[in-house]
């Protein structure tokens, strides 16, 4: 994705329209969902959104109190309004980062909720003789594929990948 801004207003629209095209790509018959691997990976970059919130939103906030401190806010309403502005824009926010934060914490146990979760009829619900400790199918994490149990990584020995590299130092 090339980000050919930093204005954080635009940077918010492209947000909102991407997410507004999420929607219509999860709709029964978009298409935008084929696999509960498509699910699983749609739910898990949606709680990597709302696990970022909350810095944005600290941040709108910090840029205000600054200039607030500095003297460059008024309200057109009167000086009287624009405390009462700020106030209410400090209290909205920090009740938005919990709201964000819970949003996280629901969105991540969805996210783990999927993570087994597979279609029939497409090869891998059919192996159980190939599964040589009966536990099912895994998520080898060096590929990010689904595979008979967890005791045979599909990668051999010489596994060079950043995360067989990590598990091997140890």
């Amino acid at each position: 994705m090339t980000i050919e801004t930093t204005n954080a207003a635009a940077l918010a629209d492209q947000a909102a329209e991407t997410i507004r095209s999420l929607n219509y790509a999860t709709l029964p018959n978009a298409g935008g969902l084929a696999f509960p691997g498509d699910a699983y990976s749609t739910v898990g970059n949606l709680s990597t959104i709302a696990m970022r919130l909350p810095q944005a939103l600290h941040q709108v906030r910090a840029f205000i109190d600054r200039q607030h401190e500095n003297g460059d806010l008024y309200s057109d309403q009167g000086p009287e309004d624009l405390v009462a502005r700020i106030a209410s824009l400090r209290g909205a926010t920090g009740d938005a980062v919990r709201a964000a934060e819970a949003l996280y914490a629901a969105l991540d146990q969805a996210h783990i909720a999927l993570s087994p979760i597979g279609a029939r009829g497409h090869g891998l619900d059919d192996a159980e003789d190939e599964m040589p400790c009966g536990e099912g199918m895994c998520q080898c994490y060096c590929i990010g594929a689904g595979h008979p149990c967890g005791c045979d990584c599909p990668h051999d020995d010489d596994c060079d990948c950043d995360f067989c590299a990590a598990i091997d130092q140890y």
